[in-house]
């Protein structure tokens, strides 16, 4: 027990900066919904991961970003991010290596310093789509640029600060990790870096433990991916899947779910013409959640209207789990 470590990795960042495909592919399995559109996971979302004889305790987390004049589901999923920050041994600060840093990036970056007690990190991810789309020796260029902005925090920070007052800045470098979740061999590295931040501690789980969420909310989560993939920017952002039965019947897991919308020409949308996207996205996630469960599904799907639930606290409960957070 002396050689244990176990800690909690938390990876924040701006919408679509890859946090959910980094925990997925150190995890070696789907867990957290991933999406080429912003604002994918709207929970906390653990994730389990031994690495020898450390378990890191992945925290994914929503995309952090302004909220001023958008629904409560925007503003509880930002200050859920922000939340885990407190219960982390590391911070993961992710930024999309294609659109670089950004002027939101500077100023979330500079509210972490000031605010974490823990050692910080900036990791620059999809890596493989800058080598493909840009010159090979660009990828350098897109670490100075990062590192330089990262400077500039460090350095309104200090002109900020009271006269004669030690600025204390919890960064391991100054220079971004670069990095690709498509690489296996760039997620044992991240893996190994992550190791050796971790502090001497017995496992808190099971060594064969994926996550501290019930297997309804996996489920859940992988019948919403399905309704960010296949409606565009029609609708994902105001939907919400709420499992009403989960039941393992010998072989076949039995699941019924509702896709909860907040207007009647939302719940046109989803149900297609005479049921044919309803019907796609059943025979989608079906299929995602037999790969996930290792057995036979049974997936029946219905569609219903609850007005306005992004808006309204209770509701924002009951569909996105959201209740405990408050900006």
């Amino acid at each position: 027990m002396q050689n244990k470590k176990c800690g909690y990795v938390a990876l924040l960042g701006q919408p679509n900066a890859g946090k959910s495909t980094l925990m997925n592919a150190c995890l070696g399995t789907k867990l957290a919904v991933v999406s080429a559109k912003p604002q994918t996971t709207r929970n906390r979302i653990l994730g389990v991961c031994p690495t020898g004889d450390t378990q890191i305790l992945f925290l994914d987390t929503p995309g952090i970003h302004k909220t001023a004049g958008l629904p409560k589901l925007n503003v509880k999923m930002t200050a859920t991010a922000w939340s885990v920050v407190g219960d982390a041994d590391l911070v993961c600060y992710l930024v999309d290596s294609i659109d670089g840093w950004a002027a939101e990036d500077s100023i979330f970056f500079k509210k972490l310093l000031a605010t974490s007690s823990v050692p910080v990190i900036v990791v620059a991810t999809k890596i493989d789509k800058a080598k493909s789309e840009i010159v090979e020796k660009n990828v350098m260029e897109i670490a100075a640029q990062i590192n330089s902005c990262v400077d500039e925090v460090i350095a309104q920070l200090s002109s900020s600060a009271v006269e004669g007052a030690e600025v204390k800045v919890n960064l391991l470098s100054r220079i971004p990790m670069l990095i690709s979740a498509k690489r296996p061999a760039d997620v044992v590295n991240f893996r190994q870096f992550v190791s050796e931040q971790m502090p001497v501690s017995p496992w808190l789980y099971s060594a064969d433990d994926l996550t501290d969420r019930p297997q309804q909310f996996v489920c859940g989560e992988l019948i919403r991916e399905q309704l960010f993939r296949q409606l565009g920017q029609e609708l994902p952002y105001s939907a919400a899947i709420k499992v009403e039965r989960f039941e393992n019947k010998g072989r076949l897991t039995v699941i019924q779910a509702s896709v909860i919308v907040h207007k009647d020409n939302h719940k046109a949308m989803v149900i297609g013409a005479r049921g044919a996207r309803i019907k796609s996205i059943g025979q989608a996630a079906r299929e995602s959640l037999e790969k996930h469960l290792e057995r036979q599904v049974h997936l029946e799907l219905f569609v219903k209207v609850q007005s306005n639930w992004i808006d309204s606290d209770n509701l924002l409960a009951e569909y996105a789990g959201l209740e405990k957070w408050e900006e």
